[in-house]
């Protein structure tokens, strides 16, 4: 490819990456029911800080209208809630110059097919990140989690974690889960026809209830560590996972030689901004820039919302 070619295939990777992650991310908001919000929105340092108003317990009291004394005060807090931005990038990709004149192939060609099969990674790696970090955080909280991990997934371990919400049940939009409990669940109790979207590995259905099931193998989803495996399924309130590309995608192409063949290779880098309703990560314990071991640690996400029905949702673990 001549310096000119190696322009127009770096454009090409840009677009076709953008133009397919854009389409799905609108198609994936609309169908999860807002659960998982999928944006764009430009993240200034390691962390994206918000703070918000502390709901203040017991804030109406008894009066005795015949008695005296002094009574507790209740402060108005604020508290901060914290998002951790995730690097990402590819590995430096092999695409040797011969290779396209060899076929007699233009370099936009080259340029499509790795966008489009970055735009589809990129959006695994994403809800992958965020599934099993939102998983993690819940796990710490006994009120919303419901452990039947000696059993198969069925419909009254699912009915006891839509439960923990009490009164506030229909709060909960929608159900991440892996296949395997998917299917479990089907054969005890529900049939299921409607697919509302799909997209390489992740399905989006509809349950008895009106809410949706977002299905994905994602490894976030399972914990291969005790025997048998045991499985994760997320039921997920509005806004419970946020996850905004930064707008900072940076590629370079390099050549070099010494080689049999010119040598050359492509490489891309970006980040996106991670957070979980009721949650704020813990700038001092996971740090700036975390790894997968980092974001799924349950230590390093600290509860925020005082009541759990103000936290992302609830969690069902099973074999």
């Amino acid at each position: 490819m001549a310096l000119s070619d190696l322009a127009v295939f770096s454009e090409y990777v840009y677009l076709a990456q953008t133009e397919v992650l854009r389409q799905q991310l609108d198609l994936f908001n609309a169908a999860s029911r807002g659960t998982i919000t999928l944006g764009t929105k430009a993240h200034v340092g390691d962390y994206s800080d918000s703070a918000y108003w502390a709901k203040i317990s017991g804030l109406v009291r008894r009066r005795n209208p015949y008695g005296s004394g002094a009574v507790t005060h209740k402060s108005l807090e604020h508290l901060v809630d914290t998002m951790v931005k995730v690097a990402a990038g590819t590995p430096p990709i092999d695409i040797p110059p011969s290779q396209f004149r060899w076929i007699q192939r233009n370099p936009e060609e080259g340029g499509t097919i790795i966008g489009q099969q970055l735009a589809r990674d990129t959006l695994a790696d994403m809800l992958n990140t965020s599934v099993a970090a939102a998983a993690s955080a819940l796990s710490g909280v006994a009120e919303v989690t419901v452990s039947d991990a000696a059993n198969f997934m069925a419909f009254p371990t699912f009915n006891t974690a839509q439960a923990k919400f009490g009164d506030a049940y229909t709060d909960i939009r929608a159900w991440v889960m892996h296949s395997k409990p998917l299917f479990d669940l089907y054969g005890n109790a529900l049939a299921n026809g409607e697919s509302l979207f799909s997209f390489e590995t992740v399905n989006v259905k509809t349950d008895g209830f009106g809410r949706v099931f977002i299905i994905s193998d994602s490894p976030g989803l399972v914990n291969m560590t005790p025997t048998p495996d045991q499985y994760h399924t997320l039921g997920l309130t509005a806004g419970a996972i946020t996850l905004d590309q930064n707008a900072d995608f940076d590629d370079h192409m390099d050549t070099s030689n010494g080689d049999e063949n010119i040598q050359r290779n492509y490489q891309a880098e970006w980040s996106y901004e991670l957070g979980i309703k009721g949650f704020a990560w813990d700038k001092a314990n996971g740090g700036a820039a975390p790894n997968d071991a980092a974001l799924i640690m349950q230590s390093n996400w600290d509860r925020l919302s005082t009541s759990h029905k103000d936290l992302a949702g609830v969690l069902v673990v099973t074999k």
